[in-house]
């Protein structure tokens, strides 16, 4: 069976660089058909309209040749300018995304020097991580371009639901005539990335508490605690107190010590925001959790950390993704980075929520429904007036599937779309109820945490 499929897409990738379209191979079954057709007429010979029928068609032969003649010879140009241009290292290629809020990606892309045929078209795919190809498309250009004009420069909108980073391993350049019956193909290779950026979405106010310092800025109701007395000791000095020298440790190594004591202060200059991709289910994953799940989670966390960031400008952002680490070095990064970070981001199960919180830095903690409530529940007793938890529920993001619906898929037809597909797969999907447990107790736990007014 996999090796049909293989098969399947091998002659599929083959069709993407063939010489000639299917709008020609129809052209040339219509003229057939008109051919045998007109063959098969009863003829009147030596007549003015025998002689008048035979005049048009060879017109009609004759200027259906030339335009056919002309359409391959601008392709053909276009594909060879390109084609010694690619062979000396010129061609350049550039691709970008900007901000959007509807479900299609605008990309940006330029693309020199290439020359387009006469009245023609040029046109794109994309190959993609790891071999995905995506669909012929042309740029919305610029109405001034012209076939004088060397740069392909425009923008398109690519229906791409996945917030992730999108890696082009080469694209392939369509040479289309104005009949678009020969389309010239070349590869060219390309490192092309860009990924797309969560979304934005309502701000909602989110109360924390500093819980660090560096420089004396803010000032806070409740004074945090800063460990001393039975932690922290320090070489003994002049001005010190003798009545704090640590006699054990003086008669062990012969070195005078004393402890550090306990004090409350009660400034703070910025807060760290914990942002978790643990999973405690991920050999039950599956395309859901992967995909709209995953996505949900993204746009969450960004308008989170925006909502946190128009009351407390310090924040800084703390990821478990491996490889993916920031490192602040007292010095904020751009929103810009953030976006980029959460694109980057997926589910894990290397490094858990108690090896990932610093229980003396973070502020804000946000999990998801796909966190185990054990370790939960362990932060939440040990530092849960200290620290804001944050759930983000995943259950609801797929919605239910409908009874009408399930009847038109049973009886009368597939799914339409993607959500519809989850929504079948997410009703029966073993994982569903577990994860529904999992975060009725994740509520629970983080509810019971007593509000400090």
């Amino acid at each position: 069976m996999q090796q049909k499929v293989s098969i399947r897409k091998t002659i599929k990738q083959l069709g993407f660089y063939a010489p000639i379209t299917g709008y020609f191979c129809l052209f040339l079954i219509g003229s057939a058909l008109c051919f045998v057709w007109l063959k098969a007429q009863p003829k009147l010979p030596d007549t003015p309209f025998q002689d008048v029928f035979v005049l048009l068609l060879k017109i009609t032969l004759y200027v259906s040749l030339t335009f056919l003649s002309l359409s391959l010879i601008s392709v053909l140009l276009s594909w060879i300018f390109f084609y010694f241009n690619k062979k000396r290292g010129k061609v350049q290629f550039h691709i970008k995304t900007r901000p959007f809020d509807t479900p299609y990606q605008p990309i940006e892309l330029k693309l020199h020097p290439i020359l387009r045929p006469i009245l023609g078209y040029i046109k794109l795919r994309f190959v993609y991580d790891n071999g995905t190809f995506s669909d012929k498309i042309q740029l919305v250009e610029d109405e001034h371009a012209n076939w004088f004009n060397q740069q392909l420069e425009g923008f398109y909108d690519w229906k791409i639901e996945n917030i992730r980073e999108y890696r082009i391993s080469s694209v392939i350049v369509y040479f289309e005539d104005f009949l678009q019956f020969f389309s010239m193909a070349i590869n060219l290779a390309s490192s092309e990335r860009f990924y797309t950026p969560p979304v934005n979405g309502p701000l909602n106010s989110i109360s924390a508490d500093h819980r660090n310092t560096e420089k004396r800025v803010h000032r806070i109701e409740r004074m945090r605690r800063v460990k001393g007395d039975l932690f922290n000791y320090k070489k003994f000095e002049n001005q010190d107190d003798i009545r704090r020298i640590v006699w054990k440790i003086y008669a062990k190594n012969r070195e005078l010590v004393i402890r550090t004591p306990e004090i409350l202060e009660p400034y703070a200059s910025h807060m760290h925001l914990y942002v978790s991709f643990y999973s405690d289910y991920i050999e039950a994953h599956n395309e859901i959790t992967d995909e709209p799940m995953l996505n949900f989670y993204k746009n969450t966390v960004w308008n989170i950390y925006q909502s946190i960031k128009k009351e407390h400008t310090d924040l800084r952002w703390v990821s478990d993704q491996p490889e993916k680490a920031v490192t602040f070095d007292g010095h904020p990064i751009k929103e810009e980075e953030i976006k980029h970070l959460i694109a980057l981001s997926t589910w894990q199960h290397n490094k858990d929520l108690l090896n990932f919180v610093n229980t003396k830095q973070a502020a804000i903690v946000v999990i998801s429904s796909l966190t185990g409530v054990e370790q939960v529940q362990q932060l939440v007793a040990e530092y849960g007036k200290e620290i804001t938890f944050i759930l983000v529920p995943l259950s609801n993001c797929i919605g239910k599937q409908k009874f009408s619906s399930w009847i038109s898929w049973f009886f009368l037809q597939a799914e339409k779309d993607k959500r519809a597909r989850y929504q079948s797969r997410w009703s029966l999907s073993p994982l569903r109820k577990q994860l529904i447990l999992n975060e009725r107790a994740l509520k629970e736990t983080i509810n019971s945490i007593p509000q400090i007014n």
